[in-house]
């Protein structure tokens, strides 16, 4: 049987995915995301394999004591923490919900529009400060 993967093993691969998708070493401020990630990867594991070892229904006594079939309940939980790690993944870039742009954007400066928004604002400032001085 194969070693269980820590929070560890699945930070550094995340981090491999990262550098992967982007080129480059992953960010600082990424890594309380890559943390929650991982320890979300270890939580689905766990719940998966103890769901592979049990079945998914169980026969339970009812109200009226007839028989009834239950489903798993760790499997609404299972279900949960998958759609969240496909979350995590797309804030990560690591998934097709995500567009490259949108993982190689520079942020730091506002993005390429912000530069535009800004030549525009200051053309238009300096054109109200000439016309200013005409009055």
């Amino acid at each position: 049987m194969a070693k269980e993967k820590t929070a560890r093993d699945y930070e550094r691969e995340l981090k491999k995915m990262i550098k992967g998708r982007t080129g480059k070493e992953c960010e600082a401020w990424l890594l309380p995301q890559i943390e929650l990630t991982a320890s979300n990867m270890v939580m689905i594991k766990r719940i998966e394999t103890a769901i592979n070892e049990a079945d998914l229904t169980n026969i339970v006594g009812g109200s009226m004591g007839q028989a009834k079939t239950e489903l798993n309940p760790l499997i609404p939980y299972y279900d949960k923490l998958q759609r969240t790690l496909l979350a995590q993944l797309e804030a990560l870039g690591l998934n097709y919900n995500v567009t490259p742009k949108k993982v190689t954007e520079n942020t730091k400066q506002g993005g390429k529009e912000q530069d535009v928004l800004k030549q525009t604002l200051d053309i238009a400032m300096e054109g109200t400060r000439n016309e200013g001085d005409l009055y």
